[in-house]
């Protein structure tokens, strides 16, 4: 039983180490169960469910929404094993009633201290770590194997999730940004950029912002850091890049991209930082392709060369975490 307590505290511990450099809230109540007013939820032998287990709340503002985003997220912390499509639906199946309740629940904003004249969002999200590290497959055919369809997902709500793979990338992107700010390249504060988009404006100011669980898992994000004082560093954009890159049309579009955001219309540094462990060895020089195929596409003068010539492209180094049940064990 003692082993299975510290495996459990395993997903905690790591992903409070994550969420720290992605700027979210965490609320320091955890492993509380609230009350259940929903008659239709039912639990063991079809009775009414009495309530609903909460690990632990994240939060942070959506800058696109102009709203708070509470995440009321279910911790796993799985050998390689247990990850399966049953498992993994009963978790979801328990996150999805869990996050009907508290949208409607006074007893859940209480726990959670959340202000009810603010505009806010109540989403589950499911957390499932490997913490022995041998889960190779990929948690997308896990996830296809579970009848999304069928779970109890209530009205106009949301549930994320994040894997193993998810959380080793997201783990080593905390790892570097920590690496990055002891080596004076970057400050220690810092905000995640978002763009005015032709559907979406930002709310609110630019600085301070977190990151959202959607950005986390696209494609890429972008950080925005003002000068660091007394170093070389100038202000600039650290993008943080998920995909393989290993292809020049996808990089020349992964400009166009940027153009659209003005960001290669500014004097401002931008770093690219590349997370995927399949990245490419030729990476540099297929980067160096795009941006010559790029430049060439729109005539850009000496000038406007020069800025995209000076974008860097380097990849982070993958971090494996290496928590183990005994060590969590010990109390000090």
């Amino acid at each position: 039983m003692a082993e299975t307590i510290n495996t459990s505290e395993l997903a905690e511990k790591i992903s409070k180490d994550i969420f720290k450099h992605f700027l979210w809230q965490t609320h320091p109540k955890h492993d509380d169960n609230f009350h259940c007013h929903n008659e239709k939820h039912l639990g063991d032998g079809d009775k009414p469910k009495k309530s609903h287990p909460g690990d632990v709340v994240f939060s942070y503002d959506d800058p696109y929404l102009g709203k708070k985003v509470y995440l009321h997220t279910d911790l796993k912390s799985y050998g390689k094993a247990s990850i399966t499509p049953h498992k993994l639906r009963k978790a979801f199946h328990s996150l999805c009633l869990a996050v009907e309740c508290a949208k409607e629940s006074i007893d859940w904003r209480m726990k959670y201290s959340v202000d009810e004249s603010e505009a806010h969002e109540v989403r589950g999200m499911l957390f499932v770590y490997n913490h022995d590290n041998n889960y190779e497959m990929a948690f997308s055919d896990a996830i296809d194997k579970v009848d999304v369809n069928n779970l109890p997902v209530g009205p106009n709500s949301t549930l994320h999730f994040l894997g193993p793979d998810d959380i080793q990338r997201l783990y080593s992107i905390g790892n570097d940004i920590i690496r990055l700010k002891q080596d004076d390249e970057l400050p220690s504060e810092y905000t995640f950029y978002y763009p005015d988009k032709v559907m979406y404006h930002r709310h609110g100011d630019i600085w301070g912002q977190s990151a959202t669980i959607e950005s986390l898992t696209d494609p890429y994000f972008i950080i925005r850091h003002k000068r660091l004082k007394d170093s070389n560093l100038s202000k600039g954009y650290l993008i943080y890049y998920n995909r393989p890159g290993d292809n020049v049309d996808e990089f020349v579009y992964f400009l166009d991209t940027l153009s659209r955001y003005q960001m290669l219309d500014s004097d401002q540094k931008i770093r690219i930082r590349v997370t995927s462990p399949a990245a490419s060895n030729d990476l540099k020089s297929i980067f160096q392709t795009a941006k010559n195929k790029y430049s060439k596409a729109w005539g850009f003068d000496p000038s406007r060369e020069k800025l995209l010539n000076s974008i860097q492209i380097d990849r982070i180094t993958s971090v494996t975490s290496t928590y183990n049940p005994g060590d969590v064990g010990w109390k000090e």
